[in-house]
């Protein structure tokens, strides 16, 4: 039970921790934490405690009651359906190999059903009173089972970008895997429009997604809020940062005494390097040879193979020298090839699996590096290129989605380098200057990390929810 009934904001994440949605959902209840909207949260959790997927753990702080899934995992671990466990799994918006969470559109009616009813057992019995406003990120059955629990509260629908996405790909029927071939496409896409249309707001990361929400749910214009994440400046920062030469101690601790990169089909800390590959970061004058970093989900759109491709280019024909490290990759969890076959594939050197990792890890990781790389296509925002910057790294992105709105490549006054999508040629060629080009790096990392410290904080997003709290619940008339 809560240890409070009068409820202002309940907020529901349907997943357990991962990737940057759940970023976003911890941050903005702390910078709501202490005021009128102080959310109670209802997530999803997986594994033990300390284990990357705990919601206790992720959430640590934050009033938090979760749904673990470890039960149905366990099942699926031993060959039997995790979506027919009491609490069955949660789906994804993506289709992945050899995985518990199966993509919404393969899920029948049945397993609808049974996503909708431990949600609604849930929420009935941890939070019995009324709450003034539910907030819930992302289009899941959460939605349902708040319509049954609390019909007449106002809902605030929070996009992130993948589920729109998934119904991207579903109305050009571009993959067989995730469109009409599976019978229940249309019912899940005609669930999701209409969890948007009864939700009072819907808010969106990016212009580009508005116009793409507003496309595929039929939500009127002006029932979609655009809301900038934020960034922890105080854990993003760039006033420290170790030298060159004082990084390769951090990197031999994270790839050769504590490794968790994993290669298909093995645990984490399955690819472990020797302290003889992690000398070959440093470079002829015994400085630590110039890092590019890249950090996220294997996801096909993140384009982590065409970024493995490029540097592997760019050291073969131009014989420039740099660092790779891949940081990242949910454990078990891919699309297309995984990073470690690329490297193998192409016998790449000087790049590094490096694992998922804590967000204060990410912070210290950000440290000890010289160029942030991420050429995804069409990120919904980017969360974590805002982390760069703030931390004094300049990225490089494609001039899609998100990052391309507030990466500046002014020549006057640039922050980081935007090239072409799905272009490894162009993506070379900004590799290139990064590494090589010293100047360039520091001019455009500082005025990075002013910009970010300037126009994004998790108080002023918060604040934007809270306007958007008032608004909807005085509307309903329950506030």
């Amino acid at each position: 039970m809560l240890p409070h009934l009068d409820l202002n904001v309940v907020m529901g994440f349907y997943f357990s921790p991962r990737g940057g949605s759940a970023q976003v959902a911890r941050y903005l209840c702390r910078a709501l934490g202490g005021g009128r909207w102080e959310p109670a949260l209802f997530a999803g959790s997986l594994g033990a405690i300390a284990e990357s997927g705990n919601a206790d753990t992720f959430f640590g702080g934050i009033d938090c009651t979760t749904l673990d899934y470890s039960p149905a995992n366990a099942d699926w671990l031993h060959g039997m359906d995790p979506m027919t466990a009491p609490i069955p799994m949660h789906a994804s918006f993506e289709a992945k190999p050899d995985v518990p969470d199966r993509i919404f559109f393969g899920l029948d009616d049945d397993a609808y059903e049974r996503q909708v009813r431990s949600w609604v057992t849930h929420f009935a019995g941890h939070a019995p009173d009324s709450p003034s406003v539910v907030h819930l990120h992302h289009l899941t059955p959460m939605h349902q089972a708040v319509a049954e629990v609390w019909p007449h509260v106002p809902v605030v629908t929070h996009l992130h970008g993948t589920e729109l996405k998934m119904l991207a790909r579903q109305s050009v029927g571009d993959d067989d895997t995730e469109a009409g071939s599976i019978p229940w496409s249309t019912q899940w896409s005609e669930r999701m429009r209409r969890w948007a249309g009864a939700s009072q707001r819907l808010v969106v990361v990016s212009d580009q997604d508005r116009a793409l929400a507003g496309e595929l749910l039929g939500v009127d214009d002006d029932r979609i809020s655009v809301i900038a994440n934020g960034v922890d400046t105080d854990v993003f920062s760039s006033e420290e940062s170790p030298s060159r030469a004082g990084r390769l101690a951090r990197w031999r601790r994270w790839l050769v005494d504590e490794p968790r990169g994993w290669r298909p089909g093995h645990p984490v800390g399955s690819v472990r390097y020797e302290s003889g590959e992690v000398a070959e970061m440093i470079g002829a004058d015994g400085e630590v040879l110039p890092i590019v970093l890249f950090v996220g989900r294997f996801m096909e759109f993140k384009r982590v193979r065409l970024l493995i491709e490029a540097h592997h280019a760019m050291q073969m024909s131009r014989a420039v020298r740099s660092v790779l490290i891949i940081a990242g990759g949910y454990p078990g969890e891919w699309e297309g090839e995984h990073p470690y076959d690329t490297v193998q594939r192409l016998g790449a050197r000087r790049v590094f699996l490096a694992g998922w990792r804590d967000h204060a890890e990410l912070s210290e990781m950000l440290g000890c590096v010289d160029v942030f790389a991420a050429p995804s296509v069409d990120e919904p925002f980017g969360l974590v290129y805002l982390e760069a910057m703030a931390a004094g790294v300049a990225p490089i992105a494609t001039a899609t989605g998100g990052p391309a709105k507030f990466i500046n490549v002014d020549p006057d006054l640039p922050t980081g380098w935007l090239v072409a999508p799905d272009d490894r040629a162009d993506l070379v060629r900004a590799l290139t200057e990064a590494v090589t080009d010293d100047e360039q790096l520091i001019s455009r990392g500082k005025r990075a990390a002013h910009f970010v410290a300037e126009r994004y904080s998790w108080a002023t997003a918060a604040g934007a929810f809270a306007a958007i709290y008032e608004d909807v619940s005085s509307t309903s008339g329950v506030a």
